[in-house]
C-alpha cells in the first residue's frame, strides 16, 4: 500500500507527463533526421526504444501526457476509493477522467465517435501514426477508465463517453474479417493491413460487452461476441496467442503483456455476459500464461521462447491478470519480485532487466502506471477473497 501511494503521488507530482515506449520521434532532431521518409522514421524509433540507456533527454524527446497514463492511474485511484482508503483519491480520478473527456482525438479527422491516440508521432513497420492520430488500444484502454467512473461515481457523462468510443470501434474501424459468427477489426481508422493484431480486437471484445451490459444494448453485445469468438479461433492447441494472425509479420512471439490482456478480455467478457462458452480458452491461457511466461520465481518472461529482459509492464500485467482470477499466490509472488527488482523508491519502477545492461529510466505510464494498476488491482482482489 505504502509504495501504491508512493506511485499514485509521484504521477501526479508529474502532471501524468512523461515518457513512452514509443515517442522516439517526438523530437526536433529525430524529425529532422528521418528527412519524412518512414524507414528512418522506422529506424529512429526502434533505435530510442531499444536503446540500453535513456536517449530521450539527448534527442530532446519533449514528455507528453500519453492518454494512458490518466485512465491507469484513474483505475488505480478508483480502486483505493473502494478500499475506503483515506486520501485525495477521488479528486486525482475525477481530474484524470476528466482530462481523457476534455483530450479526445474525435475532432482531428471527424470520426465517429470518441477516440484517443498517442501525444506522439510514431512509426510502426506497418503504418505511420502522426501526434493524436487514433489507435483502438489507446480508445479502449481509456474508455475503460470512463467506464469504471460511471460505476464508482454514477455520472453518466462517464458512460457515455464509453458509448461514444463503441461507436469508433464498429464504424469507424475497418472491418478485416466477417461472418455470421465471427469478426475482426484494424488496429487504426482508414488503413487495412493483410493480417490482424489479436489482442486489440479480445480488448474491444470486453469494451463492448461492458458497455452493451450497462446500455441493455444487445446488438453491442452480439458485436462483441463476434469479436471473441475470432480470438478464441485463434488461440493455439498450448494455449497461447500470437501478435497477429500472420506471426510471421509480427515482432514477437507468444509475449507476456498481450497475452494477459487478451486473457483479461476473455475473463471480462464471460463475467459480464455471463457466456462461459470460452471457458477451456480461458484455462488453457492461464495455464499457458502462468508455466510458460513466468518464472518460478514470478519474474516476467519476455516471451514464451525467450526469458529476457524481464519488463516491467510483464509484471503489471501479472498482478492485475492473475489478481481478475482470484490466483492470489501467484499474483503475491509477481508483485514480490517485482517490488525486489524493480522499485526505486520515491514512487518510480525501473523499465527492464536484462542479461548484459539493466535500464534504470521510468516510463511513466509502461512503468508506473502498468504498476500502479496491478497493484491497486491485487489489493482489491485480496479484500474481495480474503
Amino acid at each position: 500500500m505504502r509504495i501504491l501511494k508512493a506511485v499514485l503521488d509521484r504521477a501526479d507530482h508529474q502532471g501524468y507527463e512523461g515518457y513512452s515506449k514509443f515517442d522516439g520521434l517526438h523530437s526536433p532532431l529525430t524529425k529532422a533526421l528521418s528527412f519524412g521518409l518512414w524507414p528512418l522514421r522506422l529506424v529512429w524509433t526502434q533505435i530510442v526504444m531499444r536503446a540500453p540507456v535513456n536517449l530521450r533527454p539527448v534527442l530532446l524527446v519533449g514528455k507528453g501526457i500519453n492518454p494512458e497514463s490518466p485512465a491507469l492511474f484513474a483505475r488505480s485511484n478508483m480502486d483505493l476509493l473502494s478500499l475506503n482508503m483515506t486520501g485525495p483519491f477521488e479528486e486525482r480520478a475525477r481530474r484524470c477522467l476528466d482530462w481523457l473527456l476534455d483530450n479526445d482525438s474525435s475532432q482531428r479527422g471527424a470520426y465517429r465517435g470518441l477516440c484517443w491516440g498517442y501525444h506522439h508521432p510514431w512509426q510502426s513497420p506497418g503504418f505511420y501514426q502522426p501526434p493524436g492520430f487514433p489507435n483502438c488500444y489507446v480508445t479502449v484502454i481509456a474508455a475503460e477508465a470512463l467506464l469504471h467512473g460511471y460505476r464508482v461515481f454514477k455520472e453518466k457523462k462517464y458512460l457515455l463517453a464509453a458509448r461514444q468510443a463503441c461507436d469508433f470501434i464498429l464504424k469507424d474501424l475497418i472491418v478485416l474479417h466477417e461472418t455470421d459468427h465471427e469478426k475482426s477489426i484494424s488496429y487504426v481508422p482508414r488503413m487495412r493491413s493483410d493480417f490482424t493484431v489479436i489482442n486489440i480486437n479480445a480488448l474491444c471484445a470486453a469494451l463492448l460487452a461492458q458497455v452493451g451490459v450497462a446500455m441493455g444494448e444487445a446488438e453491442l453485445i452480439r458485436e462483441s461476441r463476434k469479436l471473441i469468438s475470432f480470438v478464441a479461433r485463434l488461440q493455439t492447441d498450448e494455449g497461447a496467442w500470437h501478435y497477429t494472425t500472420e506471426p510471421r509479420q509480427s515482432l514477437v512471439a507468444h509475449d507476456n503483456y498481450h497475452t494477459g490482456m487478451i486473457l483479461d478480455a476473455l475473463l471480462i467478457y464471460e463475467q459480464t455476459t455471463g457466456d462461459g462458452c470460452f471457458r477451456t480458452n480461458i484455462e488453457k491461457g492461464l495455464t499457458f500464461y502462468r508455466e510458460r511466461l513466468f518464472t518460478a520465481e514470478g519474474a516476467p518472461r519476455w516471451a514464451s521462447n525467450r526469458r529476457l529482459p524481464h519488463d516491467i509492464h510483464g509484471s503489471g500485467q501479472g498482478a492485475l491478470t492473475f489478481s481478475l482470477v482470484g490466483e492470489l499466490e501467484m499474483a503475491r509472488l509477481i508483485v514480490s519480485w517485482a517490488i525486489r527488482y524493480f522499485y526505486k523508491g520515491n514512487g518510480d519502477f525501473a523499465y527492464q532487466k536484462g542479461r548484459f545492461w539493466d535500464k534504470e529510466f521510468t516510463l511513466l505510464h509502461w512503468c508506473n502506471g502498468w504498476m500502479a494498476r496491478g497493484l491497486s488491482t491485487f489489493l482489491v482482489a485480496s479484500r474481495r477473497y480474503q
